[in-house]
């Protein structure tokens, strides 16, 4: 008899991230298509991810993932977002403090599952910046994040700034 203990770990993470991202990308496809109504949509989208955003704060708490500096705070959302959305992430730190750190993604598992369902990104920025925000204040309410490229918003990478509020 095959049991549950018998699939790899990582392969169990590999299909539930995986069918967690296509869930989420159809529930938003599907709303755009049954409402015609994209600032409704993204609100609602914007609050279901933000709730996911304050739920890096517990699982980096659990990890034990340190968050007093922007540097932490960075490598700990890394790893719990790809937790969450699994692998795929290819990011890379253009410079770092402890105030501030800058970086930028070349892929994403979110946006990877958009193309290969064919599906249009609209609001997928806003969806993001919700959980990111949130994630960061939860971790440490002292630092913000901001965006300057977005590839869902057609940019060839995402780049973006981890920093003491001001």
């Amino acid at each position: 008899m095959v049991s549950i203990k018998d699939v790899p770990a990582e392969a169990r993470w590999e299909i539930a991230t995986r069918s967690a991202n296509f869930a989420t990308v159809a529930r938003d496809a599907m709303l755009r298509k049954a409402f015609d109504n994209d600032e409704i949509i993204d609100e609602i989208e914007q609050r279901i991810w933000a709730e996911g955003g304050r739920a890096v704060r517990d699982i980096a708490i659990a990890l034990g993932l340190p968050s007093g500096n922007a540097i932490e705070i960075d490598e700990a959302l890394g790893v719990v977002s790809a937790i969450i959305l699994g692998p795929g992430f290819d990011a890379e730190v253009i410079e770092a403090s402890e105030s501030r750190v800058n970086g930028r993604i070349m892929n994403c598992p979110m946006l990877n599952t958009h193309r290969e369902l064919g599906l249009p990104t609209a609001g997928t920025h806003l969806h993001c910046q919700a959980f990111c925000e949130n994630g960061i204040q939860g971790m440490n309410p002292q630092y913000t994040t901001r965006y300057t490229k977005r590839m869902c918003r057609g940019d060839d990478c995402c780049e973006y700034a981890i920093e003491l509020k001001r």
